[in-house]
């Protein structure tokens, strides 16, 4: 049995001077060539120019382009040696085609049925429930049986053709991806007697279909160049990376952004030669919360390292109508796409979390056996194998095709996916910090504000995503185009802020709240203070703590007090406590529980020898034993009394703080302290403020 691949440019026939004018020739050339050379080595593969034969330009219908490619790829990827066994051999062949996507099927088994009616011809697209391997097995052999030729065709014969088809293969043909060779052979039969060539760049993510559609009647060569490249764009859609952002200054990024650069580095050095795909990164997993940029961070790391960027939504992959043998087709083109490419590239898979954990499938109602095989599939194709002098290297993606993963949710990933050589490890890409947000605010203005200063507009989105502040950016230029004005620095500021739907209850209970934060973090010496305030996204206190020793026990103790002094003003001066700082585990309370249960059950702290939990299943030991549970209880109320403590003395400051939150919405470190120094400590605890 013998195996070849390849595509390319095909042998015109000697009548017409074109590629398989005859339906019924079809391999007519390829015949005479196996019958006149003995070895490959003396197959004449060159183009001739195509004779005028004084046919219109239009009369070449859509199934004869389709098949005259199909013609191209079939010479390049057989030998003589094959060509005489499957034409002239008076034993009946066994031949396997693999195309590289279904939309191969029905032009390749149109034209093989062309070239000899006697040829029992499977082709199977895996888009049917009986298009398994364990069907079809008993009328292959009748037809060996009868003598007559059997010709397989699919896009995974091993899955998809039977049994005894696959097992009885004298010969084996992988035709590759559209490719210019092939391409221009049947643009020279299409247009007689023109000199033009396709350009790669055209074909990009092009299916059979696409490119046949663009040699309509009535186009010129060059109009159908151009509908190529139009279709490419159109099938590239958002997989233009030239608008992402600079990935060398996108600082909204955080950390991602340093994995982003070394994997751009990576594919950069890898591409020019200098790192050998054994030793490459080979993709990585985004997660985080919607909105974050996962994808934009794609897009710039693919701009980066200068190779083209494919998109694809696993999601999508499934339809209502979908079953195994669509889902498996699908998975298959994407990765036939980026091969076709021809060099390197990035495939992203956003909501890979689609694709189910192993550990999590339940077998009733059939769910296990619908998913074990696509799960399968997936870790097969984004498997980079780890010999680099392999074809492909390894049993996976081919050589030079970088994965990157994107996903709202981690912990609905599949485990083995962050394998080495596949997705390798997951990083978190966060909402930006006050620099970052700055930074996504000045792209999407582009040149708009040239010179404003922006920083309290991005002071006040503290807490937005990436796609929150592009919404606001959007908001500011709909207003001034609206007023017919040019925008103004005003307009991005009311769009930053919203519309605030509190109530004024509680935007003033949430001044006092963050005051009371501020204020403690600045008495207790807790730690440099960076800013206070109440925008819409919430109140935020943020604090850059003490980096020069290791926690101890009065460090941990005065950022409790700093916490639970909230929760004091708030019964203090609002005269009641609210749910704003309990009820989850990144509450207010909730984080002083985790602290405490440090102290008490894996720090040593407390005065206890004996370590109960690791740091990370702390909180989770001491709601388990109930003699735990009342040592962090107790601790915690001692601390909450030193809050009210300081809420008492520091009455009239937190309320001037908030105050002046309640004006100005977002105070810094400076004003903060300003406002400290003007009002003196209370002597006593004043009456409440019942405001």
């Amino acid at each position: 049995m013998t195996k070849h691949q390849g595509v390319g440019v095909g042998t015109p026939d000697p009548e017409t001077g074109v590629v398989g004018s005859s339906e019924k020739r079809g391999f007519a050339a390829l015949r005479q060539a196996a019958e006149a050379h003995d070895s490959d080595d003396d197959v004449d593969e060159r183009d001739t120019a195509p004779r005028d034969t004084g046919a219109r330009l239009d009369s070449l219908s859509h199934s004869e382009i389709g098949k005259k490619i199909v013609a191209a790829a079939l010479r390049r990827a057989t030998t003589a040696a094959d060509r005489r066994r499957i034409l002239h051999d008076p034993r009946p062949a066994v031949v396997v085609i693999t195309v590289p996507s279904s939309a191969w099927i029905e032009t390749v088994e149109r034209y093989l049925n062309g070239i000899k009616r006697d040829w029992y011809v499977v082709a199977r697209s895996g888009t049917e429930r009986r298009h398994t391997s364990n069907v079809g097995d008993e009328d292959v052999a009748k037809a060996l049986l009868w003598g007559r030729s059997v010709i397989g065709v699919a896009t995974d014969p091993e899955r998809q053709l039977p049994r005894t088809l696959t097992a009885a293969a004298d010969v084996q043909i992988e035709l590759g991806d559209l490719d210019t060779g092939s391409v221009d052979t049947a643009m020279r039969s299409r247009f007689p007697g023109a000199a033009v060539a396709v350009p790669a760049d055209a074909l990009t993510a092009l299916q059979l279909d696409d490119v046949v559609a663009a040699m309509r009647p009535g186009v010129s060569p060059e109009e159908a160049v151009e509908l190529m490249r139009r279709a490419s764009r159109r099938r590239s859609a958002g997989n233009d990376v030239s608008t992402a952002p600079d990935l060398a200054t996108a600082v909204e990024f955080g950390a991602a952004r340093e994995f982003g650069l070394a994997l751009a580095q990576d594919i950069r050095d890898f591409k020019e030669g200098r790192q050998s795909w054994a030793d490459s990164m080979k993709g990585g997993l985004f997660f985080g919360k919607p909105g974050t940029g996962k994808t934009v961070l794609c897009a710039s790391i693919a701009a980066a390292a200068g190779v083209p960027l494919l998109r694809f939504s696993v999601a999508s992959m499934f339809d209502k109508n979908s079953h195994l043998g669509t889902v498996i087709e699908a998975f298959k083109n994407m990765m036939s796409q980026a091969a076709a490419i021809g060099s390197c590239c990035i495939v992203v898979l956003e909501e890979i979390e689609f694709i189910p954990r192993r550990d999590r499938l339940d077998d009733r109602g059939g769910g296990k056996s619908f998913w074990l095989p696509i799960i399968d599939l997936v870790m097969l194709l984004t498997d980079a194998g780890i010999a680099a002098n392999e074809p492909n290297g390894g049993a996976g993606r081919p050589i030079g095709i970088f994965i990157l993963g994107c996903t709202n949710h981690l912990d609905m990933v599949e485990p083995a996916l962050l394998r080495p050589n596949r997705l390798e490890r997951a990083v978190e890409v966060l909402p930006p910090d006050i620099a970052g947000i700055a930074n996504v605010l000045r792209f999407h203005l582009g040149g708009a504000l040239a010179g404003e200063d922006i920083s309290a507009v991005a002071r006040s989105l503290e807490g937005a995503t990436a796609a929150e502040c592009m919404a606001a950016v959007r908001a500011a230029k709909r207003t001034a185009r609206h007023a017919g004005r040019p925008m103004a620095l005003a307009d991005l500021a009311a769009a930053a802020h919203g519309d605030d739907d509190r109530s004024p209850q509680v935007v003033w209970r949430a001044a006092v709240h963050e005051a009371a934060h501020a204020v403690a973090t600045i008495v207790t010496g807790e730690g440099g203070l960076v800013y206070v305030s109440i925008e819409r996204h919430g109140g935020h206190t943020t604090v850059e703590g003490d980096r020069d020793d290791l926690p101890t026990l009065a460090a941990i103790e005065r950022t409790a007090v700093c916490l639970l002094a909230a929760g004091a003003a708030e019964a203090s001066i609002v005269g009641s406590l609210s749910t704003g700082w309990s009820g989850t585990d990144r509450s207010d309370l909730g984080r002083v529980a985790l602290l405490l249960s440090h102290v008490h059950a894996c720090s040593g702290l407390a005065g206890n020898l004996f370590v109960r939990a690791n740091m990370d299943a702390a909180l989770e030991a001491v709601r388990a034993d109930p003699e735990l549970g009342r040592a962090v209880e107790d601790h915690a109320r001692q601390l909450y009394a030193r809050a009210v403590a300081l809420v008492g003395r520091h009455r009239d400051r937190i309320v001037a703080v908030a105050e002046a939150l309640l004006d100005k919405r977002h105070l810094d470190a400076a004003e903060v302290v300003t406002i400290l120094s003007d009002i003196r400590e209370n002597s006593s605890e004043a009456p409440e403020d019942r405001r």
